[in-house]
């Protein structure tokens, strides 16, 4: 698995480069070539799009560069620390399964069920590669395009991928990762702090739990927890402050869930999972928002009005994140036609949604404005065309019986006395826009980071180590994690 790729041993790497592999570095490319860093495997859309700029543009043409090989990571890494730097980069490789998104056969994001990892899935040291000035910044680029502007562009996934006011990667899509409850048990609210989420829990009936009964303190650190680790980190300064009572809160809150979980029929376990929502003994359940009808099937979930508070986060922000979908690319800073890269960057806010049929293209929330304003008014014209044709019924299990692609058995999985269709409203669409607006974090893990800590967590939570000697330990692994970074 690549779980590893500190930048301090690509550069070892890179020093002795002979021992490294057979490959040398490629050749400089020819004066009006850019280089466009694939991670993925090149599909024929890839190919196709690369294509059709070329075929445009007569005095700068896109050359792929293929490093979805065994080893072409590590041999981008190493072209980067020696000056070698592509000129369009895809800063998340997918892994062998290819993309995935969470609740799918395969997925790696089992949200809400149990956390897997992908094999052999990474993303780019992001905060890392901006620091060492590897990456542009396109806000300028967006801001000038007469086609675009910022008002052009959904602000709040787009201001979550933010570092420092600067944008330096560019995504189509995104879908948004929370976790969900009772109003009237949870607030309404959009974010809280493990304090919080504990004082509600004493109140709920003996034997009730945070999250699904099954989930173990590893599927709840690496699934809700481990985004929350940047805020204990100054990755400018290279300090650390995991001593502060507000990690101390979030190991506390990681001591409520079990180390282990007997295996059972899975049948046998969401049946349980579902007792123990209808009987007001699980407080929170994770789910994916993508249209605005979700937050409908949010509240047939808990039979009443759902709030989306999130994981909680030790200084009460946001506790919902958006997961950009697709390819994610980047322009490196020293670009050889910035201008040229933008031209090909910026297909992916091209508007692909339609007055005609604007439910077809997106299945996720777009970035595009235009795009995302077109299918809030499609989604609520498809309801009505939906409710028309199916001519309601007081029963629902009749409903469930329909087979219409708005009505999928991801929306009657708790069973069809839970989830009832109902025409959107103005009010669902403002819920809706308010859980998009509150939404603050950007899912994009530090694998080093995040295994660093729960590495060390290890024996605290076995009782082989006291909390005041892990937490020192943490403090100097990671503060040497750090130095390694600068």
């Amino acid at each position: 698995m690549m779980k590893r790729h500190g930048w301090l041993l690509v550069l070892l790497c890179a020093l002795t480069l002979p021992a490294c592999g057979e490959r040398q570095l490629p050749a400089e490319p020819e004066e009006g070539v850019l280089i466009y860093a694939a991670l993925n495997p090149v599909t024929n859309e890839l190919t196709r799009s690369i294509e059709a700029f070329n075929e445009e543009h007569e005095d700068v043409q896109i050359e792929i560069h293929d490093y979805s090989d065994e080893g072409g990571l590590k041999r981008l890494q190493t072209e980067l620390v020696l000056g070698q730097v592509p000129d369009i980069m895809e800063m998340h490789y997918f892994g062998r399964a290819g993309a995935q998104v969470a609740g799918t056969t395969g997925s790696y994001h089992v949200l809400p069920g149990l956390y897997e990892e992908a094999e052999d899935e990474y993303w780019m040291p992001y905060r890392q590669m901006v620091q060492k000035g590897y990456l542009e910044d396109l806000w300028p680029y967006i801001e000038n395009d007469p086609d675009f502007g910022r008002d052009g562009v959904l602000q709040a996934p787009v201001k979550a991928a933010e570092i420092d006011g600067s944008l330096y990667i560019l995504f189509q899509r995104v879908t948004i990762f929370t976790l969900t409850g009772r109003e009237s048990v949870v607030g309404d609210r959009y974010s809280w702090t493990v304090e919080d989420v504990m004082d509600i829990l004493t109140g709920m009936p003996e034997g009730s739990t945070i999250l699904r009964y099954n989930m173990t303190r590893r599927d709840a650190f690496f699934n809700f927890l481990r985004f929350s680790l940047d805020r204990f980190v100054d990755w400018e300064a290279g300090t650390c402050r995991f001593d502060s009572q507000d990690f101390l809160d979030l190991v506390q809150f990681l001591e409520n869930f079990p180390d282990e979980v007997d295996s059972e029929n899975p049948i046998a376990a969401e049946e349980e999972v579902r007792r123990r929502i209808m009987a007001g003994e699980q407080l929170l359940e994770g789910i994916m928002i993508d249209w605005q009808m979700d937050v409908g099937v949010s509240d047939g979930l808990w039979q009443e009005r759902a709030a989306f508070p999130g994981y909680p986060t030790a200084d009460g922000s946001s506790g919902s994140f958006f997961y950009p979908l697709g390819t994610i690319l980047s322009m490196s800073s020293v670009c050889r036609n910035k201008d040229a890269a933008w031209e090909y960057i910026r297909r992916l806010l091209v508007p692909r949604v339609s007055k005609k049929d604007p439910l077809v293209t997106f299945m996720n929330i777009p970035v595009s404005t235009h795009d995302f304003e077109l299918l809030l008014l499609g989604e609520i014209q498809q309801q009505h065309k939906t409710a028309a044709f199916l001519h309601l019924q007081d029963d629902p299990k009749e409903l469930v019986k329909q087979d219409h692609p708005l009505l999928g058995e991801q929306h009657f999985k708790y069973g069809p006395q839970v989830s009832v269709m109902h025409l959107l409203s103005e009010e669902d669409t403002e819920r809706y826009k308010r859980l998009i607006d509150h939404t603050t974090q950007l899912y994009w893990p530090n694998d080093e980071l995040s295994n660093i800590v729960w590495e060390t967590l290890g024996p605290y939570f076995a009782g082989d180590r006291t909390l005041d000697d892990t937490i020192g330990l943490l403090n100097n692994r990671v503060g040497l994690y750090l130095h390694e970074q600068q």
